[in-house]
């Protein structure tokens, strides 16, 4: 059913080319013209002579692909029909189920003989059906969607769908809640791919860390089909399911599994239910009304029309009461920039999937463009036609990247978790990268950074605190080179610094342990007196006693990020102490083996490691770096990139809580859920007041929330830690 596709006027020689070589089995994406300069009819000279000029005189005809049923495309279009008849009072017909192929030539002829005078043709492929009986029929007026073809006596019509693509995209992006969203698409062609981009236009501008991934189904109506796509994407991890589809199958099938969705064609709440968030919709009885109407006073003429929102012939369906009210504040705000043409959906600056700059600042897609689009915009996860262009002066060569390390890539811990971005960042992107593991805070690391930059490598990522003077000495000396420091202050005009809110995840693994401890006595291995290490055990204490006010948090000082040895020794004495609930702040895995030998629970920190510690690890907050790498290299890319600070969170994805231990309750699981998504909606912050220290002064008043600089700067323990800060 390839329909719904390009409008403009076709240049003769590609047109004929075309003709030479079409299969009206498949579906056929029409070729890239010149289209009108704006979304309003354009005119043929002549037009049907012996029009009907009352509505008793005219009969309709429709011509559908799929059952009028079908709660979606031809369900739409047989709506529309139905408000042609109580509007004007005409006799309609249609034909449901009605292949793409020479059959249908035979249904259209058979309307015009029995002297209907206008027939709407409702899919793609019927274009070259609807134009052989078009030109048998002079006297007959002959209307098809998603065309290209136009005669006398035969128009064009469909609707930038694209605009409501996005604002549902907005809804999506806003409330998924594992940033992964699932798109059934029908066929690999520019109509389809112009909606998917529309929709992760959308979703990326609600939510820059959220992916939709695309499963071809390579069929427009084939209920079972659909749904068997859906449930793979939901298997995945998606948590919003969307479509570009005839059926509601995918939206029953993220129902039943727990999850959302954005529906297509038709209000498909109205079938499924409230998970269905919100549907773009088609509305098509106004311009049926209306070309029936040209006919009744001699006016109809042939015409080629890509009508907008603004026409209301592609809508958005309502709510459902699930969206909250900031997010319907937020389409608000688009859908009113894309009524008053003052923003559309294509405009610049925007990247291509693989991350290069695509359509700059002060550009827009024409609707040549659009009507031709066969790659796919960044946020897609998935395989389009073609490869995104690149921009004028966008940079056209992958940069180096080098990335230096403090400690070993198979740590388990803080290294392996830079690494893996690494990884995440050559597959996202494909750069070169390279780097250096185990070197020393220090002169060394001086030598190392100098290194990289006198081999040409183009931006570096230094991964250590202690690495601070020696970026900031090196930035001096290649002012040309990108320098990006990790947990520092220090930044110069080529040298930025980047951190994460760990804190977050902190507040939620404690209150999973604050739940699982039955003595009430948890350790915390913590490697330095910094306010980092200082600011996440807090932050662990304080989600366990939010819990479980009973609950004590007992740090063991290693002055060490990682040494086995010393992590192990230390998790013997919490051990030795009487702890049931041991945390590491530490990079190796060894406090997580000991958990598992003596039966008790661990913390994990940094990476996910379940297989380490299977029956004792409870959750671990875990670093995402990838999402920074990318977005850093992507703005070096694109000539975008600036030295200010960066300290994401859980809301941009950077950091994120393992999975909770299945053994954990599920009620604990939901409680920390429920807490995770007031962090992530701003709702909540870790050190909001009252908050006393651990020797009973008030530090942080009732209502009132720390400063970003005041949590930098932690230099005392919140009440329920045992111990003191060394000096």
């Amino acid at each position: 059913m390839s329909r719904r596709l390009a409008l403009p006027i076709i240049l003769m020689l590609v047109v004929a080319m075309l003709l030479a070589s079409c299969n009206t089995q498949t579906p056929t994406a029409a070729p890239a013209a010149t289209p009108q300069a704006q979304a309003q009819p354009t005119t043929a000279p002549a037009q049907p002579t012996a029009a009907p000029t009352t509505a008793d005189k005219v009969k309709a005809a429709f011509v559908y692909v799929a059952p009028a049923g079908d709660m979606g495309w031809t369900y739409e279009h047989d709506r529309g029909r139905k408000m042609l008849e109580a509007e004007l009072g005409i006799e309609t017909a249609f034909i449901e189920n009605v292949p793409e192929s020479a059959d249908a030539e035979r249904v259209i002829r058979d309307y015009a003989q029995k002297g209907y005078d206008i027939i709407f043709t409702t899919s793609f492929g019927y274009m070259d059906p609807t134009a052989a009986v078009a030109a048998e029929f002079p006297n007959t007026y002959f209307e098809h969607c998603s065309g290209y073809k136009v005669a006398d006596n035969l128009s064009t019509y469909f609707g930038r769908m694209y605009q409501p693509r996005f604002l549902s995209g907005l809804v999506a992006g806003k409330m998924t809640k594992s940033n992964k969203i699932g798109y059934v698409a029908a066929f690999p062609i520019p109509e389809v791919i112009r909606g998917i981009n529309a929709f992760t236009r959308g979703v990326r501008t609600a939510n820059p860390n959220a992916t939709v991934h695309v499963v071809w189904t390579s069929t427009w109506y084939d209920p079972a089909l659909e749904r068997e796509a859906a449930e793979g994407l939901l298997d995945t991890g998606c948590d919003i399911i969307a479509q570009h589809q005839d059926t509601t199958e995918p939206q029953k099938a993220a129902q039943e599994r727990g999850a959302l969705s954005i529906g297509y064609d038709s209000n498909m709440g109205e079938f499924v239910g409230d998970t269905v968030l919100t549907s773009p919709m088609w509305n098509w009885g106004p311009y049926y009304i209306s070309r029936v109407k040209a006919i009744m006073d001699g006016t109809w003429k042939s015409e080629q029309y890509w009508g907008s929102m603004k026409e209301g012939v592609a809508v958005l369906a309502p709510f459902s009461p699930r969206v909250p009210e900031d997010v319907k504040a937020l389409v608000k705000e688009y859908e009113t920039k894309i009524l008053a043409g003052t923003w559309d959906v294509f405009q610049g600056p925007f990247n291509g999937q693989g991350g290069q700059l695509a359509v700059p600042a002060g550009s827009a897609l024409t609707d040549a463009e659009m009507l031709s689009f066969e790659w796919f915009v960044e946020g897609v996860v998935g395989e389009a036609p073609k490869q995104a262009p690149v921009a004028a002066g966008a940079a056209a060569e992958k940069p180096k990247v080098a990335f230096i390390y403090v400690g070993p890539t198979g740590d388990m811990g803080w290294t392996y978790a830079h690494d893996q971005g690494r990884l995440y960042l050559e597959k996202e992107l494909g750069v070169e990268t390279a780097y250096s593991e185990l070197v020393a805070e220090g002169a060394d690391s001086a030598r190392v950074i100098r290194d990289y930059a006198q081999k040409g490598y183009d931006i570096i990522f230094a991964t250590s605190f202690g690495y601070m003077d020696s970026v900031i000495e090196v930035a001096k000396e290649f002012p040309e080179t990108v320098f990006e420091h990790c947990t520092g202050y220090m930044t110069a005009e080529n040298a930025g610094i980047y951190d994460g809110r760990g804190y977050q995840g902190w507040y939620l693994a404690g209150m999973v342990a604050g739940k699982m401890t039955k003595k009430n006595v948890m350790g915390y291995i913590a490697p330095y007196p910094i306010p980092e290490v200082i600011r996440n055990m807090n932050a662990f204490a304080l989600g366990a006693r939010s819990v479980n006010p009973a609950a004590t948090v007992h740090p063991v000082w290693i002055n060490t990020w990682v040494d086995p040895v010393k992590e192990r020794e230390a998790a013997q004495a919490l051990l030795d102490l009487g702890a049931d609930v041991i945390a590491r702040e530490s990079d190796s895995t060894e406090p997580d083996k000991l958990a598992e030998e003596n039966g008790i629970y661990c913390i994990g920190y940094n990476a996910y490691q379940p297989d380490v510690a299977p029956k004792a690890l409870l959750t671990a907050p875990v670093w995402n770096w990838g999402v920074y790498y990318k977005q850093a290299v992507q703005d070096v890319m694109n000539d975008t990139w600036t030295n200010a600070p960066i300290w994401w969170g859980l809301k941009e994805g950077l950091l994120s809580l393992a999975p909770i231990a299945d053994f954990v309750p599920a009620d604990v699981k939901t409680l920390v859920a429920q807490k995770q998504q007031e962090i992530v909606d701003g709702k909540f912050d870790v050190f909001v007041g009252p908050i006393k220290d651990n020797k009973g002064q008030e530090r942080v008043a009732a209502g009132a929330t720390m400063s970003d600089e005041s949590k930098l700067a932690f230099d005392w323990l919140v009440e329920g830690v045992v111990g003191s800060i060394p000096q």
